[in-house]
């Protein structure tokens, strides 16, 4: 009893000890102690964030300027790092034609799988650093290495420089742009969270339909090193207003002692988080399949290269609608449940539908269902993570998962492209797309079901 006492204790400081602030009628906390821990019953100190989530909707802040704030940092954020590589996709189809022409499609796609896996390992190290020393410095890191990366990506010509360039400089400051003002935003809101993460992630969706259309233009009238200028400067417009607009709720504790055990095997003890990773992580080996060959497949079909290319654009716009309202929507019903159901539809999309569309009309109409349900996933995933994690975990917890799901993105678009070969046939890639995210989709499912056990159990 004195254990799960003191393991509650800890969580009601943190609750009840803000950073900011608060109304004199919070005291009164200060003396009920033994109600509140009557009513944090439950010996899995894992969930001990459902508790918190119940029991502080009035404590974290939904409302005021500044976690809106948060919000834009969020959507600025995510303009520049999951923007960026939402058009990984109009790049491929560029050097497959241009610079990097006489190199496979498997030996091409691993710049944009390089940069995916960057982008999602990084977050075991930019989730610790937030932790540790706030987002602030995180993000304003990633505005510093974005803009390098892509400013030299316009003057590469060989395809080291590419990978050295695009793929790793450019997807670390990604990472920062992505991470630090996530873990900023998940502590300013409880009964808006889905709102506010699915306004945020919709600047991905607002990032790749401006860079696909500044590429697309300024490619085929001017230059490629043009046009990756100009992305540049908007990429450095956008991670300044993101590193100025990131703010941290609670102070940071500064440096602490490196527990390896503790931070990054631990949380796999839960099985909740463990399986939500599994199901990530199947789905991430398709997730970009789409995104990334939606341009080359349209190509094939014998679709102009400048239409082609505008897929990427439709792709987007769906992704837009899908990230707002499914992530609005995630605020109303059982989230995995709804997250399992979408990424299902996901599946079912590419698998189906995708093979057999071969004009540009139903490959468009493809592309925008799509776009709508992949980006309802990514303005989930991290959402969920927050779910099912203890407060002053969240960053850590988002690193180790975004960690594991790396080594997903590494593989999915090399395995995608050695599937089309050098023949260009294209309906075995969509085929693996599809079966790997309804895998992923009935994992999530079992999710629900656990994480309905489990909230059973704590009463």
């Amino acid at each position: 009893m004195s254990t799960r006492r003191s393991s509650f204790t800890s969580y009601r400081s943190l609750i009840f000890e803000p950073a900011l602030a608060q109304p004199a009628m919070y005291e009164q906390y200060d003396d009920e102690k033994s109600s509140i821990n009557d009513q944090l019953h439950c010996d899995r100190t894992t969930y001990n964030s459902i508790q918190i989530d119940r029991l502080s909707n009035d404590y974290l802040q939904d409302v005021g300027l500044r976690p809106w704030l948060v919000v834009l940092g969020g959507f600025c954020g995510q303009f520049c790092s999951i923007g960026m590589i939402n058009v990984i996709g109009i790049f491929i189809a560029y050097y497959q034609h241009n610079q990097l022409a006489d190199l496979s499609p498997s030996a091409i796609s691993w710049i944009g799988s390089i940069q995916s896996f960057i982008f999602s390992f990084s977050g075991l190290l930019c989730g610790r650093l937030s932790d540790m020393y706030g987002p602030r410095w995180v993000t304003a890191s990633g505005c510093v290495l974005i803009t390098v990366g892509m400013i030299t990506t316009a003057f590469c010509k060989e395809y080291y420089q590419f990978v050295l360039a695009q793929g790793i400089c450019a997807s670390f400051g990604a990472a920062g742009l992505f991470y630090g003002p996530t873990a900023a935003l998940s502590g300013w809101f409880c009964s808006r969270r889905g709102l506010a993460f699915g306004i945020a992630a919709s600047g991905a969706s607002i990032g790749g339909i401006c860079l696909s259309l500044i590429f697309e233009n300024v490619s085929i009238y001017m230059s490629f090193r043009t046009a990756v200028c100009i992305m540049t400067a908007v990429l450095f417009v956008f991670s300044l207003a993101a590193t100025f607009a990131t703010f941290s709720r609670l102070p940071p504790p500064g440096t602490q002692p490196y527990q390896l055990v503790k931070l990054y095997i631990h949380p796999f003890l839960d099985p909740v988080f463990s399986l939500y990773t599994a199901s990530m992580f199947l789905i991430y080996l398709g997730l970009y399949v789409p995104m990334a060959y939606f341009a080359s497949s349209a190509i094939a079909e014998g679709i102009p290269t400048a239409k082609a290319l505008q897929i990427i654009t439709y792709f987007n716009v769906g992704s837009f609608f899908g990230r707002v309202l499914l992530g609005l929507l995630s605020d109303k019903m059982d989230k995995f449940a709804l997250f399992s159901i979408i990424t299902l539809i996901a599946g079912l999309v590419s698998a189906p539908f995708w093979y057999y569309s071969h004009s540009e009309a139903t490959i468009i109409i493809v592309a925008v269902a799509n776009g709508f349900f992949t980006g309802g996933i990514l303005a989930m995933f991290t959402a969920l993570v927050v779910h099912i994690s203890p407060v002053e975990e969240i960053g850590t917890r988002i690193g180790v998962f975004s960690g594991v799901i790396a080594f997903a993105a590494l593989a999915s678009l090399p395995i995608a492209g050695a599937i089309v070969g050098t023949d260009g046939n294209y309906n075995g890639l969509k085929i693996y797309g599809g079966v790997v995210l309804i895998a992923g989709a009935m994992v999530a499912g079992s999710v629900s079901f656990k994480l309905a056990k489990v909230e059973r159990s704590c009463g």
